[in-house]
């Protein structure tokens, strides 16, 4: 009897701790569901600022394993990348789920993700990632050369890697196995390149900026700044908008390296550009927000308190101070309209593309305001396809870029001297 009576001890013992297991996970999901409820903006809240809450949505997050490292918005579709490296996609003007999927060891570090017409990148420790944008199947995988420093960008046939070293790979993304191109440049990289439909290109902390043609194995120039840069750039046509330590927007023409114009915050920049409609928003270390003409770099209107731009509607633009909460500046004066108190650990994203206000948590909610009325979203920017694809060369001649010779295979010095580079009506809480 004693080994019948000690097995039933075990079992009634094991399923003693399965049922407290059970409820522990039941408890902290509950948790997670009421904290995120006290994180919503409520309709009250929202239309008392011109706003409505378009939709509300639960990235799948564990809240005992993982939580959301990074929001990454593009064009009609929002990515949640976890600290677990699962990527959720979700319909941005919906917030219904597209897919989900898990991607590399749960154990390294990930980055991005970022995203072309039809793929997805990310990098989970030193391996790049390539997926399928229509249901995130992953397409290959590459092993980069070195460390590297942030996430990879894309083009439309070409992934970009920056690396510890300065060097910059470029893997074609129709080739698993093809070789990859490198470019030495000169400092450290601290932020991923940025791609355009014509161009590459990343910043230095040397202050160089290095602008190479996106969908080619060529650099055509580098810009020298001032001071450091460790803010991405930003592109607007074939212009190129850089933030400097040295605290000024420079404006620089991609086809010809020529400086068009300069503005002065006063202050240090460490934060990318960001240009709407004909005008670009950069935020100065004050904190302040300033707006700024993008064709002649005259000043519009400062936004003191104001540390990043977040949307544009057709009412008014909308700011984040530094404690999150979003700020209604008038379009036209920079004046101050409103503010709206966020959540706690709530957060708004950058978007540049749409009238869209997202906010974000790394517990994986996220809400989509727009202004009163605005059902349809307004685009001020449209990403490039393949079929669009065609790319005048720079001119001859650059008086302020410094022209670089053709990259071939692989360059593993510095083209410019011998100086070596140094050693984000159903309720979503229940879709889980």
């Amino acid at each position: 009897m004693l080994p019948l009576k000690h097995s039933l001890l075990k079992r009634l013992s094991l399923g003693l701790v399965c049922a407290y297991c059970a409820g522990l996970t039941c408890t902290t999901y509950l948790a997670q569901q009421a904290f995120s409820a006290n994180q919503l903006v409520t309709f009250e809240q929202a239309s008392k600022n011109g706003l409505q809450r378009a939709w509300f949505a639960q990235a799948r997050v564990d809240p005992a394993r993982n939580q959301v490292a990074r929001w990454t918005l593009s064009e009609n579709e929002l990515f949640a990348l976890t600290t677990t490296s699962t990527v959720h996609a979700m319909n941005a003007e919906t917030g219904k789920t597209r897919w989900i999927a898990q991607v590399g060891n749960p154990n390294y570090p990930s980055d991005g993700p970022v995203t072309n017409s039809n793929r997805v990148a990310l990098l989970n420790g030193s391996t790049l990632y390539l997926l399928d944008r229509g249901d995130g199947h992953v397409l290959w995988t590459r092993e980069v050369g070195d460390a590297a420093v942030t996430a990879p960008v894309l083009s439309e046939t070409f992934a970009y890697v920056a690396l510890t070293s300065g060097r910059i790979e470029g893997f074609p993304l129709d080739s698993p196995t093809g070789d990859s191109w490198q470019y030495q440049s000169v400092g450290r990289i601290f932020h991923s390149p940025a791609a355009t439909g014509q161009f590459v290109a990343w910043p230095t902390d040397r202050g160089y900026l290095y602008v190479g043609n996106a969908d080619q194995r060529r650099v055509f120039f580098r810009i020298e700044t001032a001071e450091d840069i460790i803010a991405a750039p930003a592109e607007w046509g074939s212009l190129f908008f850089v933030a400097s330590l040295d605290g000024c927007l420079y404006c620089y023409d991609g086809l010809t390296g020529n400086q068009r114009w300069r503005y002065s915050t006063g202050l240090p920049i460490i934060s990318k550009p960001v240009v709407v409609d004909n005008k670009v928003f950069v935020a100065s270390e004050m904190p302040a927000l300033h707006a700024v003409d993008a064709t002649t770099g005259n000043r519009l209107w400062t936004v003191e308190g104001a540390v990043k731009f977040v949307a544009q509607g057709a009412q008014h633009l909308y700011a984040a101070d530094r404690y999150g909460n979003l700020l209604i500046v008038d379009k036209e004066t920079g004046g101050i309209a409103g503010q709206l108190s966020t959540g706690d650990g709530v957060f708004p994203i950058v978007n540049e593309q749409s009238d869209r206000i997202f906010l974000v948590s790394d517990t994986g909610l996220v809400q989509c305001l727009h202004e009163i009325g605005a059902n349809e979203p307004t685009l001020y920017r449209k990403m490039a396809t393949e079929e669009e694809a065609e790319k005048p060369a720079p001119a001859e001649g650059q008086p302020d870029g410094e022209a670089a010779p053709a990259a071939g295979e692989e360059t593993t010095e510095d083209p410019f001297g011998n100086e070596p580079a140094p050693a984000e009506d159903d309720n979503p809480f229940d879709d889980f």
